[in-house]
């Protein structure tokens, strides 16, 4: 019973630990954020994703923001500019494989892992707030995630709406 219990701890915290959206953000504590009601996004933004995706992006930030109660506006009290890098690693996917003997009070064990499954794609999106009047970087959050390029628009804007 006491190996079972062990098992299970183990198995739930890998199933926690797999997937999901790692955020990371900072803010100037001294911005009073409820007095921002209106934004844009910045004009010259190079987000770095194709235009099909850039728009699904936009367009989930839209929501978000709406539902925020900030209305978009042609003269902004802040700008949202994204930023997008894309990155490769091998799969964290294998199978153990193990040998072992012994005999005689020696133990021998030698073992190892076989990768399963080829490289995956990891978008790393960097979300900038800039207080348009100071022009200054007044809240950041870089959000990485899991990211398949040949997915289907449907599973693109899921991905996004996790994101933001």
């Amino acid at each position: 019973m006491k190996h079972f219990i062990l098992l299970f701890l183990f198995l739930t915290c890998m199933l926690v630990s797999c997937g999901g959206t790692h955020v990371v953000h900072d803010y100037d504590e001294k911005q009073d954020f409820l007095r921002y009601k209106t934004y844009a996004f910045y004009p010259e933004m190079v987000s770095g994703l194709n235009d099909l995706d850039q728009k699904r992006l936009l367009m989930v930030t839209e929501n978000e923001m709406k539902v925020k109660g900030l209305i978009i506006s042609e003269a902004p009290d802040i700008y949202i500019n994204f930023k997008t890098s894309f990155s490769e690693r091998a799969s964290s996917n294998a199978i153990g494989v193990g040998v072992g003997s012994g005999g005689g009070g020696v133990n021998i064990g030698l073992g190892g892992a076989i990768p399963i499954g080829g490289p995956q794609t990891f978008l790393e999106l960097t979300i900038d707030f800039v207080d348009v009047k100071k022009d200054e970087l007044v809240w950041q959050a870089v959000a990485e995630r899991k990211f398949h390029p040949n997915a289907s628009p449907n599973t693109k804007t899921d991905v996004f709406q996790k994101i933001i």
